[in-house]
């Protein structure tokens, strides 16, 4: 079962500056979102689900640990996976290998 989705989420590699940029981002995000949780001024869970999002392009490790805390939501995977492909569709114009 671990293969299944693993083939379809395999996305072309991106630039070293553009995952290290990403990761900083995200991790900042996810921060934000922590502190969005206990402030009413900010919208945590968005911030730590666009924050995940950045990252999980960067690291395979966090995709995969995401991936686990979606296992019992199917909706909000789909969702998950269509934002982190637009997201690198959108970076990966500019970077040519």
């Amino acid at each position: 079962m671990r293969g299944t989705w693993q083939g379809r989420s395999k996305l072309p590699r991106l630039s070293l500056s553009t995952r290290v940029v990403l990761l900083v981002l995200g991790w900042l995000l996810v921060l934000g979102g922590v502190a969005g949780l206990f402030l009413p001024i900010l919208q945590g869970g968005l911030m730590i689900f666009f924050g995940l999002a950045l990252v999980s392009l960067a690291s395979t490790r966090v995709h995969r640990f995401v991936r686990a805390r979606f296992r019992g939501w199917p909706r909000g995977w789909r969702r998950f996976e269509k934002l982190r492909r637009r997201l690198h569709r959108r970076l990966g114009r500019g970077a040519r290998d």
